[in-house]
């Protein structure tokens, strides 16, 4: 079955074909599976394993995260794929999708993209045991993502760290920037500026960034037809009147592990 991205949002996969030499990956999602869709590693991963042997491979990443373990594996799986991996940041890459971005042999961002670095965080309820436990897993987390941008980008994991405390807790850049960082080998035209979502979540957004997301009329061009290979999104009942969408995507986000 092909079919189109929905609202320039999901997961899908173009198959190589005339026009489009090499496979193309959109990865326009958060990481991660909860009630209203997402992207599971576990596909990701069944759907390069079915692609076969192929020359090269194209991943495009409009996204503001998700769940850390399931962007660590998501990247992991780019890494091991034996073909030549060209990553483009369309829109965003923020959060665990950033260091997925960091899996391409080359990575091109928009011009009028952004990329953003923090900490993982997450919301837990228990004892001060439990809190320990909590934050000894966020931290060890947060050092093998360290390990990651350092390998990718040749600074030392404890600069990277710094830089982003420096920031207030989240290194956003602009596609120069990134570039000048050396978290992207390449600035590309952009045709228009990309509709984001999900940035309820940060606290220190650009206000270019924010603004562009509040535009009604401003989305990303329709990308051509493709083989949709993600599971069909959860289907659930209606939410009770007054309870908006953002709320409840607000809501989810608090409760999961997410960067």
């Amino acid at each position: 079955m092909t079919t189109t991205l929905t609202d320039c949002r999901g997961y899908a996969l173009m198959l190589a074909e005339e026009g489009a030499p090499a496979p193309t990956l959109y990865l326009y999602d958060i990481l991660g599976v909860d009630l209203f869709g997402g992207i599971a590693a576990r596909q990701v991963i069944e759907d390069l394993n079915a692609l076969g042997e192929v020359p090269e491979l194209t991943v495009r990443i409009n996204s503001p995260g998700g769940d850390v373990f399931e962007g660590i594996a998501v990247y992991n799986a780019l890494v091991r794929f034996p073909a030549k991996v060209t990553i483009h940041i369309d829109g965003l890459a923020a959060s665990i999708a950033s260091l997925i971005a960091m899996a391409g042999d080359r990575t091109v961002v928009a011009e009028n993209a952004m990329l953003m670095v923090h900490r993982p965080w997450t919301v837990a309820m228990g004892d001060a045991e439990e809190m320990r436990r909590q934050a000894g897993t966020l931290d060890k987390a947060w050092s093998a993502m360290l390990t990651t941008y350092a390998r990718r980008t040749g600074r030392r994991g404890p600069a990277v760290s710094k830089r982003v405390t420096d920031a207030g807790g989240e290194w956003w850049m602009t596609a120069d920037e990134a570039v000048s960082a050396r978290f992207a080998d390449e600035v590309e035209k952009g045709a228009k500026k990309a509709q984001v979502f999900g940035l309820s979540r940060f606290r220190r957004v650009p206000e270019r960034l924010a603004a562009s997301a509040a535009e009604d009329d401003v989305v990303l061009p329709d990308p051509p037809r493709v083989a949709e290979i993600a599971e069909p999104r959860v289907t659930h009942d209606p939410p009770r009147r007054g309870t908006s969408r953002a709320v409840r995507r607000r809501i989810v986000d608090v409760l999961r592990l997410t960067t």
